[in-house]
């Protein structure tokens, strides 16, 4: 019997319904420990840390099982144990049973958005980089979503923000055991696949160079990027900014991705882009936006500054993945994207945490000036090591 290939529209399904049900928690978690749970902004910081570092470690996980293993079981044990999580937090969101709860379903939420994102790499009747824009597109539509119901959904009761992520997550689990086939790959020993050539090879050297560059620019990025879901709201705050205005440009964002996407899609159907000049493109447009952090005292500075990085975001975000995915070989396409997804989470580990020691001991200005020389020294080594070392 002849195994159905993979459809990209139910991978876009899934990204939707698991990047709305996501974003029904993230916002409300430090809110939800201060003010509902009274703990301190400190022990709430230490839980968004341990799940980021445990968010790594499932990336990394994830990767290893898909190019080792049979990735099915282990795609629905995780989206099972997040859809779990969901449910017991329903009943048991009190202390400390929330955070551990959080911690398993950003756990299992890192395995499976690796092998869904190493899955992608599967689809040959769509370029790569057009995938991995339209995943980026559904996700993105997804947080719009997500972000603007929870609004309405918490004021009549907490416990309803769970309910509904659990049913998301329900259809969420249901499409991934429905749809999410491939053929199995035949685990090979190493020894055997580095002397016969008809089965896949390790990735080249030169390109394992070009991917390191290129994650470590992305990990600048995101140490970056991750101020902007951190201390930009107090320091917006201490300017005299509300905080219904900070949260008004992540309105702004969503909606430069949700218009900015297609259009990048259109435009790569209809011209050839290189990818590495979108990329390098894209890094420069966030060099532009962090170093205009340094000079933004008002509202339409940080409406500029949101604007610009946001346009960095999509035209660069959705490229990484797919020239990874182009760079590595099929033996090592999980391992890759777990690197891509490890890269993200590292600099939202390490970032507000960073971020914060910078401002205690000096200012603002000088975390952002910072980030912005960060950026300009990983996005130029990237540049070079693409240039030398790219055949």
């Amino acid at each position: 019997m002849t195994q159905k290939r993979l459809k990209l529209s139910w991978l876009l399904l899934g990204s939707l319904i698991a990047s709305t049900g996501t974003s029904f928690i993230w916002p409300l978690t430090t809110v939800y420990m201060h003010d509902y749970l009274h703990q301190t902004l400190t022990l709430a910081g230490i839980v968004l840390f341990v799940e980021s570092v445990l968010m790594i470690g499932g990336s990394y996980l994830g990767g290893y099982i898909y190019d080792h293993f049979n990735y099915r079981p282990w795609l629905l044990g995780s989206i099972g144990a997040s859809l779990i999580s969901m449910f017991l937090l329903i009943f048991f969101n009190g202390w400390p049973l929330y955070p551990l709860l959080l911690l398993v379903n950003g756990f299992g939420g890192a395995i499976a958005n690796t092998i869904i994102n190493a899955l992608a790499t599967t689809i040959k009747h769509h370029d790569a980089a057009y995938v991995f824009n339209m995943m980026y597109f559904a996700a993105n539509c997804g947080v719009v979503l997500g972000t603007f119901i929870v609004g309405f959904v918490v004021k009549y009761n907490i416990r309803y923000v769970f309910v509904v992520t659990f049913i998301l997550f329900v259809f969420f689990w249901l499409i991934a055991q429905r749809h999410y086939r491939v053929p199995r790959k035949v685990a090979v020993p190493e020894k055997t696949a580095a002397t016969d050539p008809l089965l896949p090879k390790k990735t080249p050297v030169f390109a394992v160079w070009i991917v390191c560059g290129l994650l470590l620019a992305y990990l600048m990025i995101e140490l970056g990027y991750s101020q902007w879901q951190s201390n930009l709201a107090v320091y917006m705050q201490s300017l005299g900014i509300g905080l219904n205005k900070y949260s008004y440009l992540w309105t702004i964002n969503g909606i430069i991705i949700v218009i900015g996407q297609p259009l990048i899609n259109y435009l790569e159907l209809h011209f050839e882009i290189n990818g590495y000049h979108k990329v390098y493109g894209g890094f420069l447009l966030f060099i532009l936006g962090f170093g205009s952090l340094i000079f933004a005292k008002d509202y339409p500075h940080f409406i500029l500054s949101m604007v610009i990085v946001t346009l960095g975001e999509v035209i660069a975000f959705p490229t990484i993945p797919a020239l990874v995915a182009s760079l590595s070989s099929e033996a090592e396409k999980g391992k890759y994207q777990g690197f891509v997804s490890i890269s993200a989470s590292l600099g939202h580990a390490i970032g507000p945490l960073l971020g914060g020691v910078v401002i205690e001991f000096a200012s603002y200005e000088v975390l952002f000036e910072g980030l912005t020389f960060l950026i300009v020294i990983a996005g130029v080594l990237s540049m070079i090591i693409t240039w030398f070392k790219k055949i």
